[in-house]
């Protein structure tokens, strides 16, 4: 496969981005929209979080779709099992059945009964032993699973699934506390993901309970790259701190007025930027954070991550959120939050805290102003640009070379990511900040 280094990509700045292919669909002929390439039901050879464990029932299994699959989840002989959910019989949906005997599940309509390996033990209207020929030749697929911090998850691939500390979250295995959550967004997953760190927070948010208890948010990373590591593409830096010296409202002359259109939270931000009120709006430290949450790890912190994260990391807590898609038009929101902490009353604490701050505010609250409008966006029409898509557009290039070369990052050949990262490792050797042992590795390469 041949692949052409794209140098032309302009913002409606004229600012150049380095790309391997096209990520922006320019209007010019619909059959060639980048964003065709990114599998409009995800990317199949990875694990996927599913449910929380102590949402499956003992006697009854669960159905859920995944991905496009209709499943059925039950408790096996070894743990929670997840199986097709349609019986091979006569096409019944075994989540419509019952859980008679341990670690099985049989089909409502004449009781085929399967193990968490998909195989049929035993058929309940036909006998026991030999009278059936059924048990033992007759399967339905099985989707290998493994539960971490009580979040099933699912290899969604036909192969052999590859080992889950090599693509799961390091935080699921470094004894991090790991709470989680869940939201449906009615939308693709893939412009629900794109839903990035790009400016849109200090406008559509600005009305968020979080957000009205900070200073109106302003947002400035000129000249900033993505970076790809692994399955990740977070920017060199989020802040250039020009944000920090301009002033609280701006005047538009093109409008003739100011933004914002007053400065009434000034009233009360003082307040709860108080350290005894401030644990109610930040993630950890707070954004951008003065350290990671992986110090060593470029690729695990903040930034878009794949098959579909979105990661943020707040120094001492790292808050991410998975867009697992359903359909073409569902996404499942899979949000995970986690942190260190340093006693068992600070464990306490942020258990405690933890419904009220991410679960109501963050992901609901704050979340479903971006569904409100994303829900109805169109994501087939041209698209212009600007300097603040920088995220997106170095996502973008991920997922279209993960498309290409097998459907997974770890395939795109070396030599094609030296080249794409290469002005974004000049540029971050040049900052004054540490940099990660990932991106030393790749400077030395």
């Amino acid at each position: 496969m041949t692949i052409e280094i794209q140098d032309n990509l302009k913002t409606e700045q004229g600012e150049e981005e380095l790309g391997i292919i096209r990520v922006v669909h320019n209007g010019e002929d619909a059959d060639s929209d980048p964003r065709r390439e990114i599998p409009a039901l995800g990317f199949r050879d990875y694990w996927y979080p599913v449910i929380g464990a102590r949402k499956v029932p003992i006697k009854k299994p669960l159905y859920l779709k995944i991905l496009g699959d209709e499943l059925c989840i039950f408790h096996g002989e070894s743990g929670i099992a997840i199986v097709s959910d349609r019986c091979p019989h006569r096409g019944a949906s075994l989540s419509d059945g019952k859980c008679h005997y341990q670690g099985t599940v049989s089909c409502p309509y004449h009781g085929w009964t399967f193990d968490e390996f998909g195989m049929v033990k035993a058929v309940l209207s036909e006998g026991p032993g030999d009278i059936s020929s059924i048990p033992g030749n007759v399967s339905v697929r099985n989707y290998p699973t493994v539960t971490l911090h009580g979040i099933v998850f699912a290899w969604m691939g036909v192969g052999e699934p590859v080992a889950p500390n090599q693509d799961l979250p390091p935080e699921l295995f470094d004894g991090s506390l790991i709470q989680h959550d869940s939201t449906i967004w009615q939308i693709n997953w893939r412009p629900a993901l794109e839903n990035l760190s790009d400016n849109h927070a200090s406008y559509i948010h600005r009305n968020a309970v979080q957000i009205l208890m900070q200073r109106f948010m302003k947002a400035s990373y000129k000249g900033t790259r993505s970076l790809i590591i692994g399955g990740g593409c977070g920017l060199i830096y989020y802040s250039d701190g020009d944000e920090l010296t301009r002033p609280y409202r701006e005047f538009f002359p093109e409008v003739n007025g100011y933004w914002p259109k007053h400065s009434y939270r000034k009233a009360w931000t003082w307040l709860f930027a108080t350290r005894p009120l401030r644990w109610i709006w930040r993630v950890g430290d707070g954004y951008p954070p003065s350290k990671m949450y992986h110090p060593d790890s470029h690729e695990w912190n903040t930034g878009p991550h794949m098959p579909g994260q979105q990661r943020i990391s707040g120094g001492s807590a790292l808050y991410m959120r998975w867009c697992v898609p359903i359909d073409e038009n569902i996404t499942k929101e899979f949000y995970l939050y986690a942190t260190r902490p340093t006693s068992w009353i600070n464990k306490l604490w942020i258990c405690m805290i933890y419904g009220f701050t991410q679960r109501l505010l963050r992901n609901r609250n704050l979340g479903f102003q971006d569904v409100d409008v994303i829900s109805n966006l169109r994501y087939d029409l041209p698209e212009r640009f600007s300097s603040y898509d920088v995220e997106t557009m170095g996502w973008r290039r991920l997922a279209i070379l993960s498309a290409r070369f097998g459907g997974r990052h770890d395939k795109i050949p070396r030599d094609v990511l030296k080249k794409l990262n290469h002005r974004a490792l000049i540029d971050i050797q040049s900052l004054n900040k540490h940099l990660p042992a990932d991106v030393l590795r790749l400077i030395r390469e």
